[in-house]
Protein backbone atom coordinates (compact mmCIF):
# COMPACT_ATOMS: atom_id res chain seq x y z
CA UNK A 1 0.00 0.00 0.00
CA UNK A 2 1.61 3.44 -0.70
CA UNK A 3 2.00 6.29 2.09
CA UNK A 4 0.95 9.56 0.23
CA UNK A 5 3.29 12.10 0.02
CA UNK A 6 3.42 15.81 1.72
CA UNK A 7 1.79 16.86 -1.36
CA UNK A 8 0.09 15.15 -4.61
CA UNK A 9 1.19 17.44 -6.79
CA UNK A 10 0.02 17.70 -11.00
CA UNK A 11 2.68 19.33 -12.69
CA UNK A 12 0.55 19.08 -16.00
CA UNK A 13 -2.70 21.33 -15.99
CA UNK A 14 -4.20 23.97 -18.71
CA UNK A 15 -5.82 27.01 -18.14
CA UNK A 16 -6.86 29.48 -20.06
CA UNK A 17 -9.29 32.12 -17.91
CA UNK A 18 -12.36 33.51 -19.35
CA UNK A 19 -10.88 37.08 -18.89
CA UNK A 20 -8.49 36.61 -21.56
CA UNK A 21 -11.49 35.93 -23.68
CA UNK A 22 -12.88 39.54 -22.47
CA UNK A 23 -9.72 40.98 -23.14
CA UNK A 24 -9.13 39.77 -26.67
CA UNK A 25 -12.95 40.79 -27.52
CA UNK A 26 -12.10 43.97 -26.28
CA UNK A 27 -9.62 44.60 -28.57
CA UNK A 28 -6.50 44.71 -26.46
CA UNK A 29 -4.35 42.61 -29.10
CA UNK A 30 -4.68 43.34 -33.06
CA UNK A 31 -3.38 40.76 -33.57
CA UNK A 32 -5.42 38.05 -31.69
CA UNK A 33 -9.52 37.70 -32.52
CA UNK A 34 -12.15 35.57 -30.70
CA UNK A 35 -15.35 34.53 -31.47
CA UNK A 36 -17.98 32.86 -29.58
CA UNK A 37 -20.54 29.99 -29.78
CA UNK A 38 -22.80 30.95 -26.93
CA UNK A 39 -20.35 31.39 -23.97
CA UNK A 40 -18.06 29.15 -26.02
CA UNK A 41 -14.94 31.51 -27.07
CA UNK A 42 -12.04 30.07 -29.84
CA UNK A 43 -9.09 32.25 -30.42
CA UNK A 44 -7.00 33.17 -34.05
CA UNK A 45 -3.81 34.13 -34.49
CA UNK A 46 -1.97 35.23 -37.71
CA UNK A 47 -1.35 32.30 -40.28
CA UNK A 48 -2.92 29.50 -38.53
CA UNK A 49 -6.12 28.26 -37.94
CA UNK A 50 -8.77 28.77 -35.06
CA UNK A 51 -8.33 27.29 -32.04
CA UNK A 52 -10.73 24.91 -31.11
CA UNK A 53 -13.88 25.47 -29.00
CA UNK A 54 -12.23 25.89 -25.52
CA UNK A 55 -13.65 22.75 -23.26
CA UNK A 56 -15.62 24.56 -20.53
CA UNK A 57 -13.08 23.43 -17.55
CA UNK A 58 -10.49 25.16 -18.99
CA UNK A 59 -12.63 28.77 -18.78
CA UNK A 60 -12.59 28.39 -14.73
CA UNK A 61 -9.54 27.57 -12.28
CA UNK A 62 -12.27 26.93 -9.57
CA UNK A 63 -13.61 24.21 -11.69
CA UNK A 64 -9.72 22.76 -12.20
CA UNK A 65 -9.08 22.88 -8.57
CA UNK A 66 -12.00 21.28 -7.68
CA UNK A 67 -11.15 18.28 -10.28
CA UNK A 68 -7.92 18.14 -8.91
CA UNK A 69 -9.05 17.85 -5.44
CA UNK A 70 -11.92 15.19 -6.19
CA UNK A 71 -8.52 12.99 -8.24
CA UNK A 72 -6.86 13.27 -4.88
CA UNK A 73 -3.95 16.05 -6.35
CA UNK A 74 -3.16 18.37 -3.39
CA UNK A 75 -1.70 21.04 -5.53
CA UNK A 76 -1.93 21.52 -9.67
CA UNK A 77 0.69 23.87 -11.27
CA UNK A 78 -1.58 25.33 -14.04
CA UNK A 79 -0.19 26.55 -17.16
CA UNK A 80 -1.50 28.29 -20.76
CA UNK A 81 -3.18 26.47 -22.76
CA UNK A 82 -0.84 25.46 -26.06
CA UNK A 83 -3.00 26.45 -28.93
CA UNK A 84 -2.63 29.88 -27.51
CA UNK A 85 1.16 30.34 -27.11
CA UNK A 86 1.04 33.40 -29.86
CA UNK A 87 4.14 32.19 -31.38
CA UNK A 88 3.09 33.93 -34.44
CA UNK A 89 2.19 37.49 -33.16
CA UNK A 90 5.42 39.57 -33.91
CA UNK A 91 7.27 39.59 -31.36
CA UNK A 92 6.21 42.73 -29.35
CA UNK A 93 2.70 41.54 -29.41
CA UNK A 94 4.01 38.31 -28.24
CA UNK A 95 5.17 39.65 -25.31
CA UNK A 96 2.39 41.69 -24.27
CA UNK A 97 0.48 38.67 -24.90
CA UNK A 98 2.57 36.16 -22.93
CA UNK A 99 2.51 38.86 -20.06
CA UNK A 100 -1.15 39.43 -19.80
CA UNK A 101 -1.77 35.53 -19.74
CA UNK A 102 0.27 35.10 -17.29
CA UNK A 103 -0.57 38.14 -14.71
CA UNK A 104 -4.21 36.67 -15.55
CA UNK A 105 -3.30 33.10 -14.98
CA UNK A 106 -1.50 34.07 -11.66
CA UNK A 107 -4.18 36.24 -10.47
CA UNK A 108 -6.94 33.32 -11.45
CA UNK A 109 -4.53 30.88 -8.70
CA UNK A 110 -4.14 32.74 -6.49
CA UNK A 111 -8.14 32.89 -5.71
CA UNK A 112 -7.53 28.74 -5.27
CA UNK A 113 -5.54 27.62 -2.76
CA UNK A 114 -4.54 24.66 -4.19
CA UNK A 115 -3.25 25.58 -7.37
CA UNK A 116 0.15 27.42 -8.72
CA UNK A 117 0.36 28.97 -11.52
CA UNK A 118 2.87 28.15 -15.01
CA UNK A 119 3.52 30.41 -17.34
CA UNK A 120 4.14 31.25 -21.19
CA UNK A 121 6.98 32.99 -22.89
CA UNK A 122 7.15 34.06 -26.65
CA UNK A 123 9.70 31.34 -27.71
CA UNK A 124 9.67 32.23 -31.31
CA UNK A 125 11.21 35.76 -30.34
CA UNK A 126 13.85 34.20 -27.96
CA UNK A 127 15.22 37.64 -26.81
CA UNK A 128 11.44 38.98 -25.73
CA UNK A 129 11.13 35.32 -24.25
CA UNK A 130 14.25 35.91 -21.88
CA UNK A 131 12.71 39.19 -20.53
CA UNK A 132 9.42 37.58 -20.34
CA UNK A 133 10.95 34.49 -18.08
CA UNK A 134 12.49 37.30 -15.69
CA UNK A 135 8.81 38.48 -15.78
CA UNK A 136 7.51 35.64 -14.90
CA UNK A 137 9.19 34.55 -12.75
CA UNK A 138 8.88 37.80 -10.72
CA UNK A 139 4.43 38.18 -11.38
CA UNK A 140 4.92 34.30 -9.13
CA UNK A 141 5.23 31.53 -11.84
CA UNK A 142 7.10 28.72 -10.53
CA UNK A 143 7.81 27.45 -14.50
CA UNK A 144 7.08 27.93 -17.85
CA UNK A 145 5.19 25.81 -20.60
CA UNK A 146 6.61 26.03 -24.42
CA UNK A 147 5.22 24.44 -27.51
CA UNK A 148 7.64 22.09 -29.60
CA UNK A 149 6.89 24.32 -33.00
CA UNK A 150 8.44 27.24 -32.79
CA UNK A 151 8.30 28.08 -36.71
CA UNK A 152 12.04 28.78 -38.18
CA UNK A 153 13.25 28.13 -34.60
CA UNK A 154 14.02 24.68 -33.08
CA UNK A 155 14.83 23.60 -29.64
CA UNK A 156 18.51 23.28 -31.00
CA UNK A 157 18.67 26.73 -32.00
CA UNK A 158 21.90 28.92 -30.94
CA UNK A 159 19.45 32.00 -31.08
CA UNK A 160 17.67 30.56 -27.68
CA UNK A 161 20.81 29.99 -25.20
CA UNK A 162 19.67 32.99 -23.73
CA UNK A 163 16.60 31.47 -22.88
CA UNK A 164 17.90 28.40 -21.46
CA UNK A 165 20.97 30.39 -19.34
CA UNK A 166 17.86 32.36 -17.88
CA UNK A 167 15.06 29.37 -16.68
CA UNK A 168 18.71 27.82 -15.57
CA UNK A 169 19.79 30.77 -13.50
CA UNK A 170 16.56 31.48 -12.51
CA UNK A 171 15.52 27.64 -11.35
CA UNK A 172 12.40 28.09 -13.74
CA UNK A 173 11.65 24.53 -14.82
CA UNK A 174 10.45 24.12 -18.51
CA UNK A 175 7.50 22.54 -19.43
CA UNK A 176 7.70 21.06 -23.31
CA UNK A 177 4.05 20.57 -24.93
CA UNK A 178 3.93 19.19 -27.89
CA UNK A 179 2.23 22.05 -30.75
CA UNK A 180 1.62 22.41 -34.42
CA UNK A 181 1.74 25.68 -35.81
CA UNK A 182 0.32 24.11 -39.08
CA UNK A 183 -1.33 20.54 -38.80
CA UNK A 184 -0.11 18.18 -41.01
CA UNK A 185 -2.36 16.98 -43.65
CA UNK A 186 -2.09 13.37 -42.53
CA UNK A 187 -2.97 14.20 -39.00
CA UNK A 188 -6.96 15.82 -40.24
CA UNK A 189 -9.73 13.91 -38.71
CA UNK A 190 -10.53 10.53 -36.73
CA UNK A 191 -8.97 12.14 -33.62
CA UNK A 192 -4.92 11.55 -35.22
CA UNK A 193 -4.23 15.00 -33.82
CA UNK A 194 -4.36 13.70 -30.56
CA UNK A 195 -4.10 9.95 -30.87
CA UNK A 196 -0.54 10.19 -32.10
CA UNK A 197 0.30 13.61 -33.23
CA UNK A 198 1.16 14.35 -30.12
CA UNK A 199 4.05 12.00 -29.78
CA UNK A 200 6.39 12.78 -32.60
CA UNK A 201 6.96 16.75 -32.14
CA UNK A 202 7.84 15.61 -28.55
CA UNK A 203 10.76 13.23 -29.95
CA UNK A 204 12.18 15.68 -32.72
CA UNK A 205 12.15 18.65 -30.12
CA UNK A 206 13.97 16.48 -27.64
CA UNK A 207 16.24 15.07 -30.78
CA UNK A 208 17.35 18.86 -31.71
CA UNK A 209 17.29 19.89 -27.80
CA UNK A 210 20.23 16.98 -26.76
CA UNK A 211 22.02 17.72 -30.61
CA UNK A 212 22.21 21.30 -29.32
CA UNK A 213 23.71 20.74 -25.73
CA UNK A 214 21.84 23.43 -24.06
CA UNK A 215 21.18 20.83 -21.37
CA UNK A 216 24.94 20.06 -20.95
CA UNK A 217 25.75 23.99 -21.29
CA UNK A 218 23.55 24.62 -18.26
CA UNK A 219 23.30 22.05 -15.52
CA UNK A 220 20.47 23.96 -13.69
CA UNK A 221 18.51 23.82 -16.73
CA UNK A 222 15.10 21.62 -16.26
CA UNK A 223 13.37 20.27 -18.71
CA UNK A 224 9.69 18.14 -18.04
CA UNK A 225 8.88 16.60 -21.32
CA UNK A 226 4.75 16.22 -21.27
CA UNK A 227 3.11 12.80 -22.23
CA UNK A 228 6.21 10.92 -21.17
CA UNK A 229 8.10 12.13 -23.46
CA UNK A 230 5.89 10.97 -26.62
CA UNK A 231 7.90 8.70 -28.92
CA UNK A 232 11.21 9.51 -27.11
CA UNK A 233 11.77 6.21 -25.70
CA UNK A 234 11.18 4.46 -28.34
CA UNK A 235 13.48 6.14 -30.44
CA UNK A 236 15.94 7.40 -27.55
CA UNK A 237 18.70 4.90 -28.77
CA UNK A 238 18.56 5.96 -32.71
CA UNK A 239 19.05 9.43 -31.25
CA UNK A 240 22.41 8.10 -29.76
CA UNK A 241 23.44 5.86 -31.94
CA UNK A 242 22.97 8.76 -35.08
CA UNK A 243 25.36 10.93 -32.87
CA UNK A 244 27.84 8.02 -32.78
CA UNK A 245 28.03 7.65 -36.45
CA UNK A 246 28.88 11.39 -36.85
CA UNK A 247 25.25 12.40 -38.26
CA UNK A 248 24.15 14.78 -35.60
CA UNK A 249 26.50 17.27 -36.11
CA UNK A 250 26.79 17.81 -32.27
CA UNK A 251 29.95 17.72 -30.05
CA UNK A 252 27.00 16.84 -27.26
CA UNK A 253 26.95 13.63 -25.38
CA UNK A 254 23.59 13.08 -25.74
CA UNK A 255 23.96 10.16 -22.40
CA UNK A 256 24.63 13.31 -20.52
CA UNK A 257 21.60 15.29 -21.77
CA UNK A 258 18.88 12.25 -21.50
CA UNK A 259 19.99 11.81 -18.27
CA UNK A 260 19.00 15.59 -17.29
CA UNK A 261 15.64 15.14 -18.63
CA UNK A 262 12.19 14.94 -16.73
CA UNK A 263 9.06 13.62 -17.74
CA UNK A 264 5.33 13.69 -16.86
CA UNK A 265 3.09 10.42 -16.28
CA UNK A 266 0.95 11.34 -18.57
CA UNK A 267 0.92 8.03 -20.04
CA UNK A 268 -2.14 6.11 -19.80
CA UNK A 269 -1.13 2.92 -18.72
CA UNK A 270 1.13 1.48 -15.93
CA UNK A 271 2.37 -0.73 -17.29
CA UNK A 272 4.07 1.56 -19.79
CA UNK A 273 4.67 3.88 -16.70
CA UNK A 274 6.71 1.43 -15.38
CA UNK A 275 8.69 0.90 -18.10
CA UNK A 276 9.80 4.77 -19.17
CA UNK A 277 10.55 4.59 -15.10
CA UNK A 278 12.73 1.61 -15.84
CA UNK A 279 14.77 3.24 -18.83
CA UNK A 280 15.23 6.47 -17.13
CA UNK A 281 14.75 6.67 -13.62
CA UNK A 282 12.27 7.52 -10.73
CA UNK A 283 13.64 10.66 -9.98
CA UNK A 284 13.15 11.91 -13.53
CA UNK A 285 9.07 11.34 -12.93
CA UNK A 286 6.00 13.59 -12.01
CA UNK A 287 2.72 13.21 -11.73
CA UNK A 288 0.13 14.84 -14.71
CA UNK A 289 -2.75 14.77 -15.56
CA UNK A 290 -3.48 17.13 -18.61
CA UNK A 291 -6.71 17.98 -17.54
CA UNK A 292 -9.25 19.51 -18.91
CA UNK A 293 -8.35 16.68 -21.41
CA UNK A 294 -9.99 13.75 -20.76
CA UNK A 295 -6.97 11.39 -21.40
CA UNK A 296 -5.49 10.74 -17.65
CA UNK A 297 -9.19 9.93 -16.17
CA UNK A 298 -7.12 8.85 -12.57
CA UNK A 299 -3.73 9.98 -12.70
CA UNK A 300 -2.81 8.91 -9.34
CA UNK A 301 -4.21 5.68 -10.15
CA UNK A 302 -1.48 5.13 -13.17
CA UNK A 303 0.75 5.31 -10.44
CA UNK A 304 -0.43 3.76 -7.57
CA UNK A 305 -1.06 0.90 -10.27
CA UNK A 306 2.91 0.25 -11.22
CA UNK A 307 4.59 -1.73 -8.85
CA UNK A 308 6.76 0.74 -7.78
CA UNK A 309 8.15 0.96 -4.30
CA UNK A 310 5.99 2.91 -2.19
CA UNK A 311 8.77 5.35 -1.53
CA UNK A 312 9.36 5.08 -5.53
CA UNK A 313 5.56 5.91 -5.98
CA UNK A 314 5.67 8.86 -3.50
CA UNK A 315 8.73 10.43 -5.49
CA UNK A 316 6.50 10.55 -8.60
CA UNK A 317 3.49 11.28 -7.18
CA UNK A 318 5.05 14.52 -5.37
CA UNK A 319 8.26 14.25 -3.80
CA UNK A 320 9.85 14.78 -7.30
CA UNK A 321 8.01 17.69 -8.16
CA UNK A 322 8.28 19.57 -4.89
CA UNK A 323 12.19 19.13 -5.41
CA UNK A 324 11.75 20.13 -8.82
CA UNK A 325 9.60 23.20 -8.50
CA UNK A 326 10.45 23.95 -4.72
CA UNK A 327 7.43 23.37 -3.25
CA UNK A 328 6.46 23.11 0.61
CA UNK A 329 3.12 21.85 2.07
CA UNK A 330 2.29 25.78 2.30
CA UNK A 331 3.55 26.31 -1.43
CA UNK A 332 -0.03 27.52 -2.32
CA UNK A 333 -1.11 28.92 0.53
Amino acid sequence: MTTRPEQVVDVHVHAAPRQLADEVSSGTFPGVSVEFDGDTPRFRFPGMAPSPWLPGPILDVAEIAGWGSGKGVDLQLVGPWTDLFGYTLPPGEAADWSRRYNEILVEACRDQPTTLPIGTIPMAAPEAAATELQAAKELGCRGVMIGTDLGPLHLGSPELDPVWEAAAALRMPVLLHPTHLHLPDDLHGAGLKNAVGRAGPTAVALARLIYGGALVRHPDLAVVASHGGGAFAAVAPRIVRNHELGWSESDADPHESIARLYFDSVVLDSGYLQYLVGAFGVDRFLLGSDFPFPWEVDPVGTVTGTTLTGDEQRAVLGGNAARLFDLSPAAAG
